[in-house]
């Protein structure tokens, strides 16, 4: 007979200490105060000999490269296999780099590195021994576990943010007030999922929701942003126990107050948490056996390498709107994408660099003959708990894909959760692909994340969200 479900979870703290020069971690001089602390989950389970360390946390996030190695640092500490670490981030824009990091923090404009080597390598080594511990304590805290399970739902926080244009482009839109008269879809599902022991006390819970974390960008202030206070609402109603957030599909949808203030990540945050715990009473006592959890890389196809006469071109449209910014300050709109008004010009300028540094690489691939990468490799999980499933993927896929998945699982509950095991970058489906913009087109113009990349070509969503239901299907069947 197999052993019952054996839940245990850790709760830590990760807020940066503040380099008297260098900023948080000694890694990203601009951010300066702490706002709310920024905090770790690590939620264990095991059934017979099956054990999974599922961490959450408070960070913007790391390539997958990147990832992969921190996974890997943890795994051999736990003696357990890399499959066994499962490594999800909020992606909230205010936290700093992490120190040995080549991905930037939260904060998109800032200046960042590792100035005082000493320091960054002492605040990394504290890091991960943090997050070691507390996978240990998980694990040693287990115990037998029964899983209530149901949804939220919150339409007040959050809206899609690709405005389609009169000429079929699409626009950034920063304003929700715009952003809603578009009718674009966005999830406003609360997947929740509590864990209770023998005497039907809380022991910890996970909660899943897509939206950026994107209140305070650019800014000075170190926080969770709206993930900490859902937290503490869901937190507090579940008489302390541990409430684990997993980002869902967020890649084009965002928070109501991008470039806000704390205070109103705070509220927002607050009303994300009253939702979901107007809809505790409501979750249903699940299955949480058996337990599982399986995996499959694929290939995603890239678009062609550019030609010499397309790189040229989208350098000239840069150039020109460079030139443009110093008679006019207010200028955003280049080559179908709009930078933030609230942006300075000169970091405007940065923007543009980033990409022109990616296309005279272009440039040099073409004269040298070298051709770009004509494939990814995307990692895609699930994890079965009885009744409860969960999809895991990285980065930033769009939101109507995990509402495909969701509608196409064969479970009673499934979560829908990206930025995991690394951020690989934004994936919209086929239409978005033709619209353009930020997400599909002017992210993957640059090379400082995870070197010479070309975007993802169309069919690449329905790559994933196949594969995504292929693998429930198998933890469905055992």
């Amino acid at each position: 007979m197999s052993d019952p479900l054996h839940v245990g979870i850790a709760a830590f703290d990760i807020t940066p200490p503040i380099h008297p020069e260098h900023g948080a971690w000694g890694t990203t001089p601009i951010m300066t105060e702490i706002d709310l602390p920024l905090a770790g989950r690590c939620l264990a389970l095991r059934q017979d000999d099956r054990e999974l360390f599922w961490f959450a946390l408070d960070l913007c996030g790391n390539n997958v490269e990147e990832v992969t190695a921190f996974r890997a640092e943890i795994a051999d500490a736990l003696d357990v296999s890399l499959e066994q670490v499962i490594w999800s981030t909020s992606q909230t824009h205010s936290s700093p780099t992490v120190p040995g990091s080549n991905m930037p923090g939260g904060s998109s404009v800032t200046v960042r590195g590792e100035y005082d080597k000493a320091y960054c390598a002492e605040q990394r080594r504290i890091f991960f021994s943090r997050c070691i511990t507390a996978a240990q304590a998980a694990r040693d805290g287990m115990q037998p576990a029964a899983v209530r399970a149901g949804r939220g739902f919150c339409d007040t926080i959050s809206y899609n943010r690709r405005f389609p244009m009169p000429n079929g482009g699409v626009k950034f839109s920063r304003s929700h007030g715009e952003a809603l008269q578009s009718n674009k879809f966005f999830d406003t599902t609360i997947g929740l999922v509590v864990f209770d022991d023998a005497a039907g006390k809380p022991l910890a819970a996970l909660f899943n929701f897509g939206a950026h974390p994107a209140t305070m960008v650019n800014d000075k202030y170190i926080s969770p942003d709206w993930v900490g206070s859902a937290r503490s609402e869901i937190e507090a109603a579940l008489n302390g126990a541990p409430a684990m957030f997993v980002q869902g599909f967020c890649g084009d949808v965002n928070c109501y107050h991008i470039f806000g203030t704390p205070a109103q990540a705070k509220a927002t945050g607050m009303r994300l948490g009253q939702a979901a715990v107007r809809a505790l009473p409501t979750l249903i006592p699940a299955r949480s056996t058996p337990f599982s959890f399986a995996g499959e890389t694929i290939a995603i196809d890239c678009r062609p390498m550019w030609t010499r006469a397309e790189v040229e071109t989208a350098l000239e449209k840069r150039r020109a709107f460079i030139d443009s910014l110093d008679a006019d300050p207010g200028a955003t709109w280049f080559d179908g994408i709009n930078f933030p008004e609230q942006m300075l010009p000169e970091h405007r300028k940065i923007g543009v660099k980033v990409q022109t540094d990616y296309l005279h690489e272009a440039m040099r691939r073409i004269d040298a003959g070298e051709p770009g990468p004509e494939q990814l490799p995307f990692r895609v999980g699930a994890v079965r708990i009885g009744d409860v499933a969960a999809v895991l993927a990285h980065g930033e896929n769009f939101s109507a894909a995990g509402r495909k998945i969701r509608q196409r699982s064969p479970f009673v509950h499934t979560l829908i959760c990206g930025d995991t095991n690394g951020l690989f970058g934004y994936l919209g489906d086929d239409a978005e692909i033709d619209r353009g913009g930020y997400g599909t087109y002017s992210f993957w113009l640059m090379i400082y994340s995870a070197g010479f990349r070309l975007p993802p070509a169309k069919g690449s969503a329905d790559r994933v969200i196949d594969t995504s239901v292929r693998l429930l299907q198998k933890l469905l069947s055992g």
